[in-house]
């Protein structure tokens, strides 16, 4: 696999900058109506997990919040009714667990009701097991990516089960890191990364041929660690995928933020907990806000969502009048790589910020 594929996988297989130019409609919207439009929603129904993962970007969340399943409806028809495309479940717990606690409903009627509505769902699980998403709703689902992490925590490939669902709608991932930290919540210590995590990621594919993909990232905890790992393990990743379904994310060793403007919040928002347990939910402008603090940062939320037509309004205005669509800590829109450490949606971010603002020469002169 060479160097062009695995940045042509990126850009395929990640939320990675070019893949905002299949949105015409949205990026007219911004020039010329001044307007901003939804295109996915990453939604995190609750934050229990299965897992314990020494690298996990939200290990200080509030553990066991879940948003009530009645909430989840009205944001959801809030924003389809402003254009969003596409929803994406995920979070800092494995969403195939969540469940509203008072009316029981599961993530497979949060699928059903979102389907229902017109949205293109795909999933994001750590589960070894998918015996928790109902056959009824497999036809309902774009995509489902599971992350390996399990694989290191005694699971083998021959234990995972995706009853079922089609495994060319399947992608696998997987986080790179080393021994060093122990796991948030029972504190053990870890091996990390070896080359036999590798080997059991090539039988696991060996099981399931169909795959669409695996795709292999560095540390999101550690700034330029994604080049880092594609320096380290690029060899032993191409020698030993026989089935060449793997790619390393190659975003190279910049993850800082765009400077200039943040607007990924006003097209790709995330719903999620508010990390004082009160309950609420809320609208952030990214899910690489949580590398800051290890959780939810109220600094970075727009709102709740139960006003997501008034965020949206106010986004759209701040553009209108002073040019970008929110701000945090009085940075005026702009110089968000004093506030932000991480950001990986910073090609994203340059693509609009073109779009939002003309140039002063605009031909190709």
């Amino acid at each position: 696999m060479t160097k062009r594929d695995h940045q042509q996988l990126t850009q395929q297989y990640s939320t990675w900058g070019d893949k905002l130019l299949q949105h015409t409609d949205v990026l007219h919207a911004i020039q010329n109506e001044r307007t901003f439009r939804p295109i996915t929603v990453q939604l995190a129904p609750c934050e229990v997990c299965d897992s314990d993962c020494p690298f996990c970007s939200v290990a200080a969340r509030p553990l066991h919040s879940y948003m009530p399943f009645a909430a989840i409806q009205q944001a959801l028809r809030d924003l389809r009714a402003l254009g969003a495309k596409s929803l994406e479940l995920t979070g800092g717990g494995n969403p195939l667990l969540y469940r509203d606690r008072k009316s029981g409903e599961t993530l497979n009627d949060v699928i059903r009701f979102a389907a229902g509505l017109g949205y293109e769902i795909g999933v994001i699980t750590n589960s070894h097991d998918l015996k928790k998403l109902d056959r009824s709703v497999h036809a309902l689902l774009k995509w489902v990516r599971v992350s390996l992490i399990q694989l290191d925590e005694g699971r083998e490939p021959e234990d995972y089960d995706f009853h079922g669902f089609p495994e060319e709608r399947l992608g696998f991932s997987y986080i790179i890191y080393d021994g060093t930290d122990a796991s948030p919540r029972k504190r053990r210590p870890s091996a990390g990364t070896t080359v036999q995590s590798i080997e059991r990621m090539v039988r696991l594919v060996d099981l399931h041929p169909k795959v669409k993909f695996v795709r292999i990232a560095g540390n999101c905890l550690i700034k330029g660690n994604n080049k880092a790992v594609a320096d380290k393990w690029r060899e032993v990743i191409e020698t030993l995928d026989a089935h060449g379904k793997m790619f390393l994310k190659d975003i190279g060793d910049d993850d800082s933020p765009f400077a200039g403007g943040c607007y990924v919040g006003a097209i790709r928002p995330y719903l999620a907990a508010s990390p004082t347990g009160d309950g609420s939910y809320h609208v952030y402008t990214c899910t690489s806000h949580v590398l800051q603090q290890r959780t939810y940062d109220l600094r970075h939320s727009l709102g709740t969502t139960d006003q997501i037509p008034a965020i949206w309004a106010r986004m759209s205005e701040s553009y209108r009048l002073f040019g970008f669509p929110y701000q945090i800590d009085g940075n005026g829109g702009c110089g968000w790589d004093a506030t932000c450490k991480f950001c990986f949606y910073r090609f994203n971010n340059q693509i609009l910020h073109t779009v939002a603002h003309e140039m002063p020469d605009k031909n190709f002169a």
